[in-house]
Order: structure tokens, then C-alpha cells, then sequence
């Protein structure tokens, strides 16, 4: 989510949300709210009055930044009567804050991953889980047999993303980009991230890279991916997030799949591939390296190549939830 009441008339979110007030999608009601300039009133998202003029309208987080502006409230459409809250945004701050970062830290400079623990709850899983069925939240579809990643397929959102996503994007963004800056320095390299996701957002964009990675995966029997490594521009944080979003184990004793482990392997310099199996329960969460990481050698820091994939998943159906910061070309 963004840091401020307004957002942008150039960034790309404002236009997701300006082709959300065209199609009046009742689904954006409380996510956002649009006001017009030349009426001086704001509106929900869904209001069935005829749309303004594109260059007349500023979009706002919440009715209370949008009547901070001198805007008062549309009387077709109430606005003020959805409340855009900021419980479910502080709440996934303050399991973000209250995560161990010195053990999670340890970890990735030690094996390229940190095990985050338990971040979802089960209803939170069930309900990102069942959007895979829907087109909206969406911008895209990709079947892996078509392109040999793999067998299985994934959608990736569609700004604005699902307020569960985008806030855990923006909350975990600050830890990932910390560690990111580190590895850099141990490679006498400069920090190149910024401390807030909307101001790296900027600098995707600026490198013409403006489409949201964020993504729900689907796996059915016989189902895997390959290793590979998420890289979709010249911009690239070298950290991204894995949410497992069900339960693994047999049916018979209440699991949702069986197989399909989440494995990375890192490629070391005149050494055989090492492989790392990361096991992960029902809503927890793991962060790792995209591509590289550094790794101390005998003569200072080098790096190293990561790749990631799922194994075959041998009965049940598997979810996962995957949170890129870098955007894509």
C-alpha cells in the first residue's frame, strides 16, 4: 500500500484503480476512494454516477484523506459509510515487527532462506486460496507445461493487489530491503534499495518495469516446478517471500497434499550443488535469495546462485502464495 493519502497520477496503481471506477467494481468498495475535482465530492469505487474526466479525479486510500482534502462525501453512493480500516494493516505490521529478524537473518546469510514461522491464520489461507478460482484480482494465467517450467500453473495479481498481499508486501519489504543492502555492502557494492516498497516501486517503474509479481500457484497430483529463479527486469531485490497455503500430509489425517516440498539449491564456485529441503506447515512463510547471495570464502565474500522449486507433489492439491518486490517488465 502507499505511505500517503494520495497517490500518484502517473503510477501505475491509479490506473488499476481508474479501470476499477469505469467497470464500478463493487469488489474495490473500502480499498480506495476517488474524488473529482471539479464537483468537489469523493465516491466509492462502485458509484453509478456517470464517470468524470479522468484529469479531474485523485484517488485516496481513505475517506478521512480524501475529506482532508477539502472533498465531501458522494450522497448517491455514501462512501462514508464504508470504512476503510487500518486493523488488518496494523495487524500484519505487528506480526511482521514481532518476527525474530536476527535468527531470520542468520539463517539466509547461513543457507540462503529464513523459516518466518507461522504468519497466516487458516481462514486467511482458505480465503487467497479460493481467488484462484476467480479472474479479477488477476492480470494473468500461466500454464507450465505450455513453457517447460514445469507442470502446474499460477496467476499473477493485478494492481491493486489483495489487501492481505499488498500489505504484506509494503511490511516485509523494509526487513527484505535491509538485508539486501547488507549482502551488497559484504560485496563492496553500494546499498541500492530504498527503506519504504512504494520508493522502490518508483525505481522499477523508471526502469520500465510496472506489472505486479505477486502470485497464487496451483499444484494437483503429479504436479511440479522446476528450479528456477524469479527475474523479470534489471531490477531485481534478491529476496522474495513463499506463503504455503495448505496443509501438508495425507488426507486420512487431515492434510491437503502429500509431496511437493519446497527445495533451493545454490550452486557454489569448483564445488557440487548444494540442495536445502524447506519444510513449511499451513500459513507459514519463508524468505530466501532470488538469484544470489553473497558467501564468506577463504579469501572474503563471493557469491553464489540460487535456484528454487517444488518436487512432485504425489496426491492433494497445493496452494502457495509468492511475494516478489520487484516489479516486471
Amino acid at each position: 500500500m502507499a505511505d500517503s493519502g494520495i497517490l500518484n497520477v502517473e503510477d501505475s496503481l491509479d490506473e488499476a484503480r481508474w479501470a476499477a471506477v469505469l467497470r464500478r467494481d463493487h469488489a474495490m468498495d473500502g480499498r480506495f476512494v476517488y474524488a473529482v475535482k471539479t464537483t468537489g465530492i469523493y465516491c466509492r469505487p462502485s458509484c453509478p454516477s456517470g464517470p468524470a474526466k479522468r484529469e479531474n479525479v485523485r484517488f485516496f486510500l481513505d475517506n478521512a484523506a480524501a475529506e482532508a482534502a477539502g472533498f465531501r462525501t458522494c450522497k448517491r453512493c455514501r462512501p462514508d459509510g464504508v470504512v476503510v480500516a487500518d486493523k488488518a494493516r496494523n495487524d500484519v505490521k505487528k506480526r511482521i515487527a514481532a518476527l525474530d529478524w536476527r535468527r531470520i537473518d542468520a539463517e539466509l546469510d547461513e543457507y540462503g532462506v529464513g523459516q518466518l514461522g507461522p504468519l497466516l491464520s487458516p481462514v486467511e489461507c482458505s480465503d487467497l486460496a479460493a481467488l484462484y478460482g476467480r479472474d479479477q484480482p488477476f492480470r494473468s494465467r500461466v500454464v507450465m507445461q505450455r513453457h517447460g517450467f514445469g507442470s502446474g500453473e499460477y496467476k499473477y495479481f493485478d494492481y491493486p493487489l489483495p489487501d492481505l498481499i499488498g500489505e504484506l508486501r509494503s511490511a516485509v519489504y523494509p526487513e527484505a530491503a535491509r538485508t539486501a543492502n547488507r549482502w551488497r555492502r559484504m560485496l563492496g557494492q553500494d546499498t541500492a534499495f530504498p527503506d519504504n516498497h512504494k520508493a522502490y516501486l518508483q525505481q522499477c517503474h523508471a526502469a520500465g518495469q510496472r506489472r505486479p509479481t505477486p502470485l497464487l500457484l496451483r499444484y494437483g497430483p503429479g504436479d511440479y516446478n522446476c528450479l528456477h529463479q524469479d527475474l523479470y527486469g534489471p531490477e531485481v531485490l534478491p529476496l522474495q517471500m513463499v506463503i504455503l497455503l495448505s496443509e501438508p500430509g495425507p488426507k486420512s489425517r487431515g492434510g491437503d497434499f502429500e509431496g511437493g516440498e519446497f527445495v533451493l539449491t545454490e550452486q557454489r564456485p569448483r564445488m557440487q550443488s548444494r540442495a536445502e529441503v524447506v519444510p513449511l506447515r499451513r500459513g507459514e512463510a519463508a524468505l530466501f535469495a532470488v538469484n544470489e547471495r553473497p558467501r564468506q570464502g577463504a579469501k572474503g565474500f563471493h557469491r553464489v546462485k540460487l535456484r528454487h522449486g517444488v518436487s512432485r507433489i504425489r496426491a492433494g492439491r497445493r496452494f502457495t502464495a509468492g511475494i516478489i518486490f520487484h516489479d516486471a517488465q
